[in-house]
């Protein structure tokens, strides 16, 4: 069997129009088999990097949130979750800052942080630790931002789990690799493998292109993708964004692993019928490529900046 792949064409943040994309996507995905159930535990996992507007095309935006979270409301789901491990200042902070302080009280969302560290085997990697807190809940949904990377050329689907590493582990894991992109990307594919959410939905309406995952700037995608593979899905958003798979190491890392569907031709479209008219070609990568691993002066600083922004800054912000 093809590995399905939902797109849909969505050029602003209408919840009405992201939650009816939404619905249809899980009712695509299920195969006539609901994904969600009355009474499960799901956790959320957008893209909450660092403290940044939804404007800023940093994190997953509010409106996506939300249509997810009214259909877990109406799909009867007991608990809604979400979290993260931003990789500056606090998660509190970080979701507010993206705007997602509101929907707490309107769908009783609980944002609470990444804890209780527990080891991952992996390819190679000693001292991998990922959450934990994972296994309280019977679904996870990613909620992946579309964005280039200067050291992995775009964060999709299978990238944004490694939010699920814990604070400053992180780049210690960047450094582990010995700039080794694809040994990196085969760590980031355990990572996805053991996380095995139902169901990930790319929010691609304004992605991030240029000097991502933080400093790039806002590009008019107009789509969603929705799909239970992450590799078949980021390998279609990769070729609509006319990035050479070669340069996406996490989709080589995969396809040597044996890790989902990684031919086109044994990817089933879905939602758009002309879905190659979604292809752009001014999609634009990173102005060059940086090392996957930090130096200790990066990594020192790194750290610094981390304990003065929930020390300091957030707490004169009236923010924790």
């Amino acid at each position: 069997m093809k590995s399905p792949v939902v797109l849909r064409k969505i050029q602003t943040y209408d919840v009405d129009a992201i939650e009816s994309f939404v619905q249809d996507t899980v009712c695509s995905l299920g195969e006539g088999k609901p994904i969600f159930r009355p009474g499960q535990r799901v956790l959320l996992k957008p893209n909450l990097l660092r403290g940044a507007s939804p404007e800023q095309c940093v994190t997953t935006h509010p409106a996506v949130v939300e249509a997810v979270c009214r259909v877990l409301r109406d799909s009867g789901v007991s608990r809604i979750d979400l979290s993260d491990s931003p990789a500056m200042g606090s998660l509190k902070h970080a979701a507010q800052q993206a705007g997602y302080s509101p929907l707490a009280k309107r769908y009783g969302l609980r944002i609470t942080a990444f804890s209780n560290p527990v080891a991952l085997r992996t390819e190679g990697i000693d001292h991998l630790k990922i959450s934990g807190d994972l296994q309280q809940y019977d679904r996870v949904v990613n909620l992946p931002k579309f964005k280039s990377h200067r050291q992995m050329t775009l964060t999709l689907g299978i990238k944004n789990l490694f939010g699920c590493v814990i604070g400053k582990r992180k780049p210690v894991l960047h450094c582990l690799v010995k700039n080794d992109k694809i040994r990196f990307g085969r760590m980031l594919v355990d990572i996805a493998r053991h996380v095995n959410p139902c169901l990930t939905l790319v929010d691609g309406i304004w992605a991030m292109q240029g000097n991502g995952p933080i400093n790039g700037t806002p590009y008019s995608l107009g789509l969603m993708a929705g799909a239970k593979d992450l590799t078949a899905l980021d390998r279609i958003l990769a070729d609509i964004a006319g990035v050479p798979v070669k340069r996406v190491y996490v989709l080589e890392a995969a396809r040597q692993k044996k890790f989902g569907c990684y031919d086109l031709e044994q990817i089933e479209m879905r939602g758009e019928s002309h879905w190659q008219a979604l292809r752009v070609t001014d999609f634009r990568l990173a102005d060059f490529e940086l090392a996957i691993s930090f130096n200790p002066v990066h990594l020192f600083k790194s750290f610094a900046k981390h304990v003065y922004e929930i020390g300091w800054k957030e707490k004169l912000a009236g923010k924790v």
